[in-house]
């Protein structure tokens, strides 16, 4: 097995065995920057009845559920707790049904994310909100279902042509992140099967990444170089 090969193996193994719970988020810069903007965003705008589309790992299910009536998940492999098994580019589920939809680094697994992205719109209530995570830059991952980038002017385009009116953009993290994600991944992911070395890492690593934020609140410039952008889009009272 590859280096490379190796690396994807065991941060997939990481990731899934800490889905869900504060050391997940704190395992990478990136996952940290996300987490911080998505909580801010969820206080703002999760009501009512909430899909969580494209809910993977369910990693956002508790920031999630305690500020909404109910809380459905969806993804298209099934698995423990996913309660809507489908294709997000045609979920098959009823329209205007949902008073918020969270979809957080999914549309660039999708070969159409033009398509999922009108689905979202189709299920949303009227006056009801999408909160969208988009990568700009990240590393190749879940090959071969890796197929875009996006920045915020694609990501209006893509909602304004789904008849959503996008109300806020939001770069999240910058350069810097950007760049202290590999050292991270690659060093956690090498150390994983060392149990004693693996548990300083996580540690040494919650400063590293607590350090390399504040290089990039100063230095990042992340209205040029965003790693993610978050969105928040609205669906019309009247069509």
């Amino acid at each position: 097995m590859s280096i490379a090969e190796r690396i994807k193996r065991n941060s997939r193994a990481i990731s899934d065995a800490l889905a869900g719970t504060r050391e997940y988020f704190e395992l990478a810069t990136t996952n940290l920057t996300l987490y911080r903007a998505l909580d801010e965003a969820f206080a703002k705008h999760v009501r009512g009845r909430v899909l969580d589309a494209g809910a993977g790992r369910m990693a956002y299910r508790r920031l999630i559920e305690p500020r909404c009536e109910t809380y459905e998940s969806l993804d298209a492999t099934p698995a423990p707790g996913i309660d809507h098994v489908a294709d997000l580019q045609d979920t098959g589920l009823p329209g205007d049904a949902y008073d918020a939809i969270v979809c957080t680094q999914v549309l660039q697994h999708l070969p159409d994310p033009a398509k999922a992205v009108a689905e979202i719109g189709r299920m949303l209530k009227p006056g009801g909100k999408a909160i969208l995570s988009v990568p700009h830059l990240v590393w190749l991952h879940n090959e071969p279902h890796d197929y875009l980038r996006f920045t915020q002017h694609g990501m209006r385009f893509l909602l304004e042509k789904a008849g959503l009116t996008m109300i806020q953009a939001k770069p999240v993290g910058g350069l810097i992140c950007f760049l202290a994600y590999a050292p991270s991944t690659v060093v956690l992911a090498l150390l994983r099967p060392v149990r004693p070395l693996f548990g300083l890492a996580l540690l040494l690593n919650r400063l590293f990444t607590r350090l390399a934020l504040l290089a990039d609140r100063l230095f990042g410039a992340k209205n040029l170089y965003p790693t993610n952008v978050l969105v928040i889009a609205e669906k019309p009272l009247h069509s």
